[in-house]
């Protein structure tokens, strides 16, 4: 267990050194990039499209999308890194034994270490707009649960696409799909009642809306959504390690 701590500290390291290396404006890019896409979704959205957040709530909707947009940005980020991670290492993989399940982990955590600057960067703005921020802190199990759900999901990833590489190409799509389909961009309050509960389809979604919840009505989730979260990240850990062990004894061989 200590050894493969020790990888993953090692190529998570190595992961966010790459990360900025050649740039000019190193770790700015962590906010610049996500800043043009807030504003641009809340243009579309607030201005145009005239999007309010919830009907019986006066929340400005750039809290809103600020609220839960830099916690979706580490899931598809850390999937698609973990997809590619072993093929990008496969001289590695090839010529050195050692525990290659903490590729995937590592990439995971430096998409969410990445995500969480932008994360600090709301609780700052949403603390100096002179809202109780305290129980933003209840926000840290919510984040645990999303984190085990990556790291499972990443390293089904990392195990299928070295096999089947076009996969890699269609779980963008997948992601994309996802992010539409969950109330990132929107509440459940916009969705038709008929519809609504097909929203919990996307696994997403339930960890989202306990971000609102803590958010915006200051109190945690109930407790069928903390179950399904725990369900849903046990269920994706469980699949992600099975699959990996099963197919990693291949890897060597494929790449």
């Amino acid at each position: 267990m200590s050894n493969l701590l020790n990888l993953v500290k090692y190529f998570l390291i190595k992961d966010i050194k790459s990360r900025y290396a050649g740039s000019g404006l190193g770790i700015f890019w962590t906010i610049i990039l996500p800043v043009f896409q807030i504003l641009l979704y809340w243009f579309v959205f607030s201005t145009v499209m005239r999007v309010r957040p919830y009907s019986n709530a006066q929340i400005p909707y750039v809290y809103f999308l600020l609220s839960t947009f830099f916690f979706w940005l580490s899931i598809p980020e850390g999937i698609l890194k973990s997809g590619t991670v072993i093929i990008e290492n496969s001289e590695l993989v090839k010529k050195v034994p050692f525990p290659t399940i903490a590729l995937p982990i590592s990439v995971t955590l430096s998409a969410y270490l990445h995500n969480m600057i932008g994360v600090v960067f709301f609780v700052l703005i949403y603390a100096v707009s002179g809202l109780s921020h305290l129980h933003l802190f209840l926000i840290i199990p919510v984040l645990v649960l999303q984190l085990l759900f990556s790291v499972g999901a990443g390293m089904f990833m990392a195990a299928i696409v070295s096999y089947v590489r076009d996969l890699q190409q269609v779980m963008g799509y997948v992601l994309q799909g996802m992010f539409f389909l969950s109330p990132v961009l929107y509440s459940l309050d916009a969705i038709p009642e008929r519809f609504r509960s097909l929203a919990y389809l996307n696994p997403v979604t339930i960890y989202i809306e306990s971000y609102h919840t803590i958010i915006f009505q200051k109190a945690f989730p109930g407790l069928w959504h903390v179950v399904g979260m725990v369900c849903i990240s046990a269920l994706f850990l469980f699949l992600g390690i099975k699959v990996f062990n099963r197919l990693n004894e291949g890897f060597a061989d494929i790449l």
